[in-house]
């Protein structure tokens, strides 16, 4: 196979081009529209999470969510269109998840649950008077990690009364 270099200067092998195509302008923009769809919840939760502001927002979310997950779905039916489920074993799944239909598929799931998430360590925080903002930082930028700490943090204080 002869090697060839793509316009960002890495080398590809031929023969491989379903699983490294270039992001195209449109899938950019479905990622930067899937980020800022959910930015306002996550800075109104974290920058001034008892704000009446937040709660009106937050109550909000489920529409946000809705959308999001509709997106999840038709980038779900085009990557599974694409073979995305020919073969469910680690190396298959990790190349047809670096199509840009498939990543973006898993990347509306990850924004979706991390907000969800999210929503609950904001809501259970307020309800139990614990302060949430480094949790929810951390669920927003690293998903689990987060609410791994929520959740140590609830074992470690109980909640204020």
């Amino acid at each position: 196979m002869r090697a060839r270099t793509s316009t960002v200067g890495t080398i590809r092998r031929a023969g491989h081009d379903r699983y490294d195509r270039p992001v195209e302008p449109s899938q950019r923009r479905t990622f930067a529209l899937l980020n800022a769809l959910v930015l306002p919840w996550w800075l109104a939760m974290i920058l001034a999470p008892r704000s009446r502001a937040t709660a009106w927002l937050v109550a909000r979310l489920p529409l946000v969510l809705a959308a999001v997950g509709a997106s999840y779905v038709g980038l779900l039916v085009r990557a599974i269109d694409g073979g995305l489920l020919d073969d469910l074993d680690p190396d298959t799944m990790r190349r047809a998840l670096s199509r840009p239909d498939a990543f973006l598929a898993g990347w509306a799931h990850y924004v979706a649950f991390d907000v969800f998430v999210g929503r609950w360590i904001w809501r259970t925080a307020l309800a139990e008077r614990r302060r949430c903002r480094v949790a929810l930082l951390l669920t927003m930028l690293f998903g689990p990690s987060g609410l791994l700490l929520f959740l140590a943090q609830r074992r470690v204080r109980p909640a204020r009364s």
